[in-house]
Parts: C-alpha cells; structure tokens; sequence
C-alpha cells in the first residue's frame, strides 16, 4: 500500500497516444507561470517530449540516462533555479530530484510499476504548498487508474479534453555529443513519438525493474 500527499490535487485525462502532444501543449499554456516536471516511460520519448517543448517556446531540459552526470547536474541546476521552466524525466534518472517548488507533475505516460506513481507525485505539494498531479491515460488503461486508486486509497476524477490547439509541426532533430559514450550520437530512431503504451493492468511494484529501457 502507498500513501499520496494530502495536498496534492490529482486529474486524469483519457486522451489517445496522437493526442497526448496537443493536451500537453495546451496545459503548458494554461500552467504557463509553473514549474512543470513531466514524467515519461522511456530516454528516447523524454528527449521527443522536451524537444517538442523547446518548439513551443518554451524553456525545457530532460534527464534521463542517456545524459551524463554532469550533463544531469546542470539539468537539475537549471530547473532548480528557474532557468528551464520544463523538466521532462525517466523514473530511474528522476530518483533524488529534491526541487521545493515545483507545482505540477504531468505523467505523460503511465509508470511501469504502481508504486513509482507515488513517487512521482510527491515531487510536488511538498512545504506546505499545493501541488497538482495530471495524468495521460490511453483508452486502455482504465483497469491502472483503479489500480492507482486502490493503492493511494483515493479517487481519481476523470476530466473532459479541453479545446485542443492545432499540431505543431514536429520539432527539428537536435543532434549532441553523448558525453557518456565519447562520440557524436545521433539518436531517436525505431519508436514511434509517443512510444508503445501499455496494455492490461499494473503489474506489482518490484523496483526498478526494466532499467535498460531508461
């Protein structure tokens, strides 16, 4: 069993994977003054996501583990002192981010195991502050969101899609030099942008299972 804080308000948005980008360029409108931290599934749609952001004008970096550590460091500097207003993270690379005010978590994907949905919204309503937990739910993951409100012993209220803006056309590829592996890298291919969702309910949470994939 897991707790959440008391002082954070949860919402969930059914929305299908080609639509995730829209809701999220329409939430980082409507929460354009916040600290946003955004959790995604995976490295390669984490970098997309915070790519994506930057497009949209706004201030963005990412951790993850393709990153090297000095390159995560500087990240979490950035977001820390409001230099980047968007963080976009993996799980894994998100252990220990220890940011007071960071208003409003986004799960643009559902985690792997149950107990990192905990996790991930403690990261905000932290020193008395409230905070705000939005979650992106595939049409097929409804059986998740009950599982998540059995384990924090809460309901979650399913909300209507807001009027969604038109798509942007997809940010150009930023090439880097992956510091970790001493050579130019230019990855991100063989996944779709939103990656593959989940199917069927939450499995127990049994650590930090499937690291690679982070």
């Amino acid at each position: 069993q897991g707790t959440a804080a008391k002082n954070v308000e949860h919402e969930i948005f059914v929305v299908t994977k080609n639509d995730k980008m829209r809701l999220l360029d329409s939430l980082l409108q409507q929460y354009k003054e916040e600290k946003v931290l955004i959790f995604s599934r995976t490295k390669h749609n984490a970098k997309r996501i915070a790519r994506d952001i930057r497009h949209m004008d706004h201030t963005a970096t990412e951790i993850h583990s393709n990153r090297s550590q000095s390159q995560r460091q500087a990240a979490l500097q950035g977001f820390s002192t409001g230099k980047f207003r968007v963080m976009v993270a993996t799980d894994i690379a998100a252990r220990g981010i220890d940011v007071k005010d960071i208003s409003l978590v986004i799960n643009f994907d559902l985690p792997d195991n149950l107990g990192d949905y905990v996790h991930r919204i403690g990261r905000t309503g932290r020193a008395d502050r409230f905070g705000k937990a939005i979650s992106f739910v595939a049409p097929n993951q409804k059986a998740d969101v009950r599982a998540i409100e059995r384990l924090i012993r809460k309901s979650l209220p399913l909300l209507s899609l807001p009027p969604l803006p038109p798509e942007r056309a997809r940010a150009p590829r930023e090439h880097f030099q992956d510091r970790s592996r001493g050579r130019f890298n230019p990855r991100s291919r063989g996944r779709n942008f939103q990656g593959s969702s989940r199917r069927g309910p939450f499995r127990g949470y049994t650590g930090n299972r499937d690291h690679r994939r982070r």
